[in-house]
């Protein structure tokens, strides 16, 4: 199948492709089988949580108990976790076929109806969270990561969280769940209802990190990033917002002020530099598991 590029809709022998923005990525979109998304998250969430499990159990027997360990056993801990997500996501999507970047979104795509689809998405979020919260009483409640830096705001903790936060997670999440999940969800549910279960599952997920009444804003976030994948055809919207969330989150919880377009811009230039060299190289293609 030939490759598309969304900002430059041509074909290799010249000739212009169709109009159509969403076209090529839904030519390209991989057929997933259903299964494979809560088998991917099944496993990646068993094998994080192992693997987390170890890294506590070393930092209890170097003489850390319970919550007081450095957060370095914290990172570590999550990369791990992160780590088991994109594995997982890869190791299945391969059972299916050959994959590549392109495979999970990652292509360019045109700018300002990505700029319009995703201010769209998060006022819908805004307007939802805020609702719901104010509803239940709890929006002075906080999540783990909030917690660790108003209790440990040493420059450490700060760079260590922030660096993990608003850089590593968001190119981790939406790869698994916008870029794997959504997708496989896809091969047999309508996009709204598979948007809604990526969500449901994308706010789960989160379970032990936050507030139980904030699982729901989370769901919400997970089903309208998966709509602005849907509407742009690529996952370079849904990191780049769910970056800049979590920069808003975090320049709250340590009530900055000129610091936070400092963030956001370090953020996005450090996205940049990892992803853009891959979508690059995005026809490179990896081929299926062999079969055992």
């Amino acid at each position: 199948m030939a490759e598309y590029e969304l900002d430059h809709p041509e074909r290799p022998d010249g000739v212009p492709a169709p109009a159509t923005a969403t076209a090529p990525p839904e030519r390209e979109r991989p057929a997933w089988p259903l299964w494979t998304a809560f088998a991917a998250l099944v496993c990646g969430w068993l094998g994080g949580s192992v693997l987390g499990a170890i890294v506590y159990g070393i930092a209890s027997a170097s003489g850390h108990k319970g919550g007081d360990s450095p957060i370095g056993y914290d990172l570590a801990a999550n990369l791990l976790f992160d780590a088991c997500l994109v594995g997982a996501a890869v190791l299945f999507a391969r059972l299916a076929g050959p994959v590549s970047p392109r495979s999970f979104g990652l292509r360019t795509t045109k700018l300002w109806p990505a700029v319009g689809w995703g201010f769209a998405a998060y006022a819908v979020y805004i307007v939802g969270s805020l609702i719901w919260l104010n509803a239940l009483g709890i929006q002075d409640q906080q999540d783990n990561i909030t917690t660790q830096l108003i209790e440990d705001p040493t420059p450490v903790t700060v760079a260590g969280l922030a660096i993990f936060a608003v850089v590593i997670a968001p190119m981790v999440e939406e790869l698994f769940f916008r870029g794997f999940v959504f997708n496989a969800m896809r091969s047999k549910l309508p996009v709204g209802w598979a948007a809604v279960a990526t969500g449901v599952m994308f706010g789960v997920v989160h379970a032990f990190g936050s507030p139980i009444g904030f699982l729901a804003p989370l769901a919400l976030l997970g089903t309208v990033l998966c709509l602005v994948y849907w509407k742009t055809g690529s996952l370079l919207p849904c990191i780049a917002l769910h970056s800049l969330n979590n920069c808003i989150a975090l320049s709250t919880a340590l009530d900055w002020g000129w610091q936070v377009p400092v963030l956001m811009a370090g953020a996005l230039a450090a996205i940049s530099a990892v992803l853009l060299p891959i979508v690059r190289r995005g026809a490179r293609v990896i081929p299926p598991a062999s079969p055992a």
